[in-house]
């Protein structure tokens, strides 16, 4: 009879194979990091020393260089990433048979695939999140058929101290045009009325700021003035000749989107553009036209082209003068505590507030698009889930061929006193050691400790420029 334990050892024995080791693996995944590395170094500081410039180049000859330093930086990148993978499989060569490092690493990409793919696709979910409550309230209340909502003022006091309500506005949202000197055939946009003192406690605007303020909605005078003279502007022309500076005159401000501030009309903070409302203005024969100066205030960047380029904010008082809406509101947006608490929210605001009133939360606002993610993600979980299938069929193919390969050590150990169940052990603890390696070594490649994703993904990631976008990916901190 044979001692208790020693399925373990012999096990442990036939994993590994101390004569045939190889470092080859090893040595080539350490090669590709250490060039990897060196890519990223010269991407990053090699503009610098050569005198390029790696971002907005205005000649083509800068551009092409800035290009190719690009795809340099996404190759080191990937060379890292695909060099850790090769390290590890080298180590696996190094430690184990060459049967026992297949299985693993076979397990390792199975169950790494679809943990991978899942937190890049909840990162670019949450990124996406993120993006629309920054220009979004979390809750909407609006009224029903389009009625004129004037009583907002005892809406808000009715949802008033309200839990998990972190703040409440009005706002008025219409379709405009907005045109500059420089895009005389104007740009239908979404023009979006708020309250200067409470939008940075219901929307993230203020935080996505790249130029300008958010209090220059309330106090116009303080915009900095425009210096540039634009052609066609021969008034300003002729008192700039004769040294005359009667000074800007105030206008309401506004604030504009990244991609309609700088590509689309290419204005600049001081600058005045011109709003039309085509149906706001009433003449003899009805409704016409309505033009206003207003002056851009700053320009914000939430990471969304439809938003950028579609999107602007005026002072609620402004929006009301210039739309003929004195009084009246579009609806009240309410920002909760957490994006989760939106929906017991609007469900408490619709049963206090009545049916004269529709009350809707974000994901109702998004539904569409946030369906979509989730059966995209479903979708990818099952496909990538496929490996792992693969991954469990070598596993049983590789036990099949190592038991048919050791009768005769099978036979020794039956001489020796070992029972059925003893052999059987022996085979269950070499395929337990395999698959937990496998498993332990995809999950900390893929998931932080702290269920964050950890570096593994934040390499893969930053070759497309994404990490500092995608909250759930920038995770590579011990």
């Amino acid at each position: 009879m044979l001692a208790p334990g020693f399925e373990w050892l012999v096990a442990w024995r036939h994993l590994r194979d101390p004569d045939t080791r190889s470092h080859r693996t090893l040595i080539t995944g350490g090669a590709l990091i250490v060039l990897g590395v060196l890519a990223i170094l010269f991407a990053k500081y090699g503009p610098h020393f050569l005198g390029q410039r790696a971002f907005a180049p205005g000649e083509w000859r800068a551009a092409r260089a800035a290009m190719w330093i690009s795809y340099v930086d996404i190759g080191g990148h990937i060379a890292v990433g695909l060099g850790g993978v090769i390290v590890l499989l080298g180590l696996l060569f190094a430690i184990f048979t060459v049967f026992t490092a297949l299985s693993v690493f076979g397990v390792f990409l199975g169950t790494a695939a679809p943990i991978i793919a899942l937190s890049v696709m909840s990162g670019f979910e949450n990124d996406l999140k993120t993006k629309i409550r920054s220009t979004k309230a979390d809750v909407v209340i609006e009224m029903h058929d389009d009625h004129p909502f004037i009583d907002w003022k005892d809406v808000e006091a009715k949802i008033a101290g309200m839990p998990d309500i972190a703040g409440a506005m009005a706002y008025i949202e219409a379709e405009v045009i907005v045109k500059h000197a420089t895009n005389a055939a104007g740009m239908g946009i979404i023009l979006r009325g708020i309250e200067p003192g409470r939008a940075p406690h219901v929307l993230g605007i203020g935080a996505k700021l790249k130029e300008g303020k958010l209090d220059y909605l309330e106090h116009p005078d303080q915009i900095p003035n425009d210096l540039i003279v634009m052609p066609g502007d021969d008034d300003a022309a002729k008192d700039k000749e004769r040294g005359e500076d009667a000074g800007p005159r105030v206008l309401p401000g506004i604030l504009l989107g990244e991609e309609l501030f700088q590509h689309i009309l290419r204005v600049f903070v001081g600058s005045e553009v011109d709003v039309a409302c085509p149906m706001c203005g009433v003449g003899p024969t009805g409704p016409m036209p309505k033009l206003k100066p207003f002056r851009v205030a700053g320009h914000f960047y939430s990471g969304m082209y439809e938003f950028d380029s579609k999107l602007a904010y005026v002072s609620l008082r402004d929006a009301q003068k210039f739309l003929g809406m004195e009084g009246e509101v579009t609806g009240v947006e309410i920002r909760t505590t957490t994006p989760e608490a939106a929906i017991a929210v609007a469900k408490e605001i619709a049963r206090r507030l009545g049916p004269a009133y529709e009350v809707r939360s974000w994901e109702e606002l998004n539904r569409s698009l946030y369906a979509a993610l989730k059966l995209e993600k479903l979708a990818m979980f099952i496909a990538l889930s496929f490996i792992a299938l693969v991954a469990s069929f070598s596993i049983i193919a590789n036990l099949i061929m190592m038991v048919t390969e050791k009768a005769r050590e099978v036979a020794i150990l039956k001489s020796m006193g070992a029972r059925d169940g003893a052999i059987l052990r022996i085979f269950f603890a070499q395929r337990s050691n395999q698959r937990l390696r496998g498993t332990g070594f995809s999950h900390r490649y893929g998931v932080h400790p702290d269920d964050r994703p950890t570096c593994g993904l934040r390499i893969v990631a930053e070759a497309f420029g994404h990490v500092s976008e995608v909250a759930a990916l920038a995770a590579c901190a011990p």
